[in-house]
């Protein structure tokens, strides 16, 4: 299920106000990072933490969501292939019996430990500062899915693609 006219590239950013944890709609949300027309790389709260997904899938669970683009293609490339060599590097690790990243919510790991913990926006901020070079401002706390948007609805190197009707956060996180 994708919306119709709307397509989606590599480094797509998706982040939705809706969540599959019983907290209600606008004070948590979830995020992926699109990696292809029609997969994403996304952080979990269940094992395997860090996995490959559908986009139709997140739109089917998160209809209250916004879609960002890079203005330069090739940073969505970029941020894109580190998604992947990503997933791919926590997948070996896992192999190897060394369970790394777990999922957690610390705002004691610096942002920028790509290893310690993770979770959905912060593996979306790592893709694009490893990826890319880039890093997402954070005010405070986590970087959140409400931040992700706060930051790309006013970042020019980004461009809003759609955001449902009813997206919404209510708390700045």
């Amino acid at each position: 299920m994708t919306l119709t006219g709307i397509d989606y590239r590599a480094g797509d950013i998706l982040t939705a106000c809706d969540n599959e944890l019983n907290v209600p709609t606008g004070y948590l949300g979830h995020s992926a990072i699109v990696v292809d027309e029609e997969h994403i790389v996304e952080a979990v709260i269940t094992y395997p933490y860090v996995q490959v997904g559908r986009v139709a899938d997140f739109l089917r669970v998160h209809p209250k969501h916004a879609q960002y683009r890079p203005v330069d293609p090739a940073w969505g490339q970029a941020a894109a292939r580190y998604a992947v060599w990503y997933v791919q590097q926590s997948d070996r690790n896992k192999a190897s019996g060394v369970n790394v990243p777990p999922f957690s919510f610390s705002d004691a790991i610096p942002l920028q430990d790509p290893w310690t913990s993770i979770y959905c926006s912060k593996l979306v901020w790592l893709c694009y500062y490893y990826g890319v070079g880039y890093p997402f401002y954070n005010d405070f706390y986590l970087f959140s899915p409400e931040d992700l948007d706060a930051v790309l609805s006013k970042d020019p190197n980004f461009r809003l693609v759609y955001k449902h009707p009813e997206f919404q956060f209510f708390v700045n996180t």
